[in-house]
């Protein structure tokens, strides 16, 4: 049995301004607890809640929401979490490493997620076509049938009839 090739995968993702609402919100809940435990983390685990922001939203939207909220948390990560805080006075070593480990994590669990979530779209869809065409194919049988039954029953009546006879 050939597979069916369906083109509109992609489509997973819901659409319109819900999906950017729910991102914004969700950066902000990450912010806000990000800065809430700031007294204790300090400078450490910077990017974590925003890590883990990006990613729900890559699972949730798809990774083109979640690579825009990684290009908008690194810098607010850095003004806000990063010393010396509230200034950008350039990059040193570490904060470029921090920067390619994040990227990296988020890039590549975002088009992993991306590819399975298209991938069960596609099931999904495909499931659907199988069941659509067992549907048709059952109320042809029917259809056949009936029809069958219907010419059977024509055919009986007169063969019941005989043929006329002069006595």
């Amino acid at each position: 049995m050939s597979q069916i090739k369906l083109k509109n995968a992609k489509r997973w993702k819901p659409s319109g301004m819900r999906p950017v609402v729910i991102c914004a919100l969700g950066f902000f809940a990450a912010f806000c607890l990000r800065q809430l435990l700031s007294p204790f983390l300090d400078e450490a685990l910077s990017m974590l809640f925003f890590t883990v922001n990006c990613i729900v939203m890559g699972y949730l939207f798809g990774y083109v929401y979640s690579l825009g909220l990684l290009c908008i948390s690194i810098p607010t990560a850095m003004f806000f979490f990063r010393k010396p805080f509230y200034l950008i006075d350039g990059l040193n070593r570490t904060d470029t490493f921090m920067i390619l480990v994040y990227c990296a994590i988020i890039m590549l669990s975002s088009l992993i997620i991306e590819w399975l979530q298209r991938e069960r779209y596609a099931a999904v869809l495909q499931q659907r076509v199988s069941e659509t065409r067992y549907r048709l194919l059952i109320e042809s049988d029917q259809a056949r049938r009936a029809e069958y039954a219907e010419k059977f029953a024509t055919n009986g009546a007169a063969n019941d009839a005989g043929p006329a006879t002069s006595e």
